[in-house]
């Protein structure tokens, strides 16, 4: 992890965090040098208050940078690997296995449907005949896959974003969010902002990406001991084509099974960590986040 690297902590975070220290106690020392010249008494009694706060805060840095790399191991080994690749191979393959291939298979439906439906033929004589579709039940099949494909791309897309979201988390939580919050708690006026800091970069750096383990194992098993029809293949769009062709060419009915039920078999799962899961995920993160900050200004503060 970039934060548990020494390099990180020597040139980093720990001169940043010493800097910023010795530039609190100057300012506390001129305070207190002006309190004894003007006898302000308050003065003396603001400065003894972030004497206590400095020592403080330079306890949560070392104790902070040594917990958050020691709970990172600790949810490393319980989860069996690092939560983020975890996380992100979960999402992917729910996204690209599940959800794509879906879209792709509704969308190869709807397009025959629709060349299908637009077929007519002439019923009668050709004077007074009239021209009829060769294939109406095509209309209604477009449709149900053309409603669907547009209930599940919006929760596609929200697959996408948690992966894009994941990412970010892993690229500033620690390296960039703790640090910032372990400097702002030492200066008085951006205390409570450097605690929510501090709090945010744990909780999203331990907790958020640990419940993602949670859905990968409760998802992981649904779909195991689910008795689907057919399984699901994989995004090949040569092999519709080449379907599509054949149907088209050769007059042969669609493959229903392969381009409807298994997309609508799938579709709870996909909905479930589109919908349900992510909001339990900022849930129990946000709840770790107030109970933390809630920690350090009652009990530190």
């Amino acid at each position: 992890m970039p934060l548990c690297t020494p390099d990180f902590i020597a040139m980093t975070a720990l001169s940043i965090a010493a800097v910023s220290i010795a530039l609190l106690a100057t300012l506390l020392g001129l305070a207190y040098m002006a309190a004894a010249f003007f006898r302000k008494p308050e003065y003396e009694s603001f400065v003894s208050i972030e004497l206590y706060q400095l020592g403080v805060s330079a306890f949560l840095m070392v104790s902070i940078f040594g917990f958050s790399c020691f709970a990172a191991q600790v949810t490393e080994v319980l989860a069996g690997s690092d939560p983020f690749a975890i996380a992100r191979s979960y999402l992917s393959y729910i996204s690209n296995n599940l959800a794509l291939v879906a879209i792709m298979s509704m969308e190869v439906l709807k397009i025959y449907s629709q060349y299908m439906g637009s077929i007519s033929m002439r019923w009668g004589l050709s004077v007074w005949g009239v021209l009829v579709p060769a294939f109406p039940s095509f209309v209604v099949i477009e449709r149900v896959a053309d409603f669907l494909l547009a209930l599940m791309t919006p929760f596609t897309a929200s697959l996408m974003v948690q992966q894009v979201i994941i990412e970010v988390i892993k690229a500033i939580a620690l390296p960039f969010v703790l640090p910032a919050g372990a400097i702002l708690r030492i200066f008085p006026p951006t205390r409570d902002a450097g605690t929510f800091l501090i709090a945010s970069a744990l909780g999203f750096q331990l907790v958020y990406p640990y419940t993602y383990v949670m859905h990968s194992e409760i998802v992981g098993m649904m779909l195991k001991k689910a008795d689907f029809k057919s399984p699901l293949g994989t995004l090949d769009q040569n092999r519709y084509a080449a379907f599509s062709q054949w149907a088209v060419s050769q007059g042969g009915m669609f493959d229903i099974d392969g381009l409807l039920f298994r997309p609508l078999e799938v579709m709870p799962y996909i909905l479930l960590q589109a919908l349900f899961l992510p909001a339990l995920s900022i849930t129990l993160t946000i709840a770790f986040i107030k109970g933390t900050v809630k920690f350090i200004s009652q009990k530190m503060g």
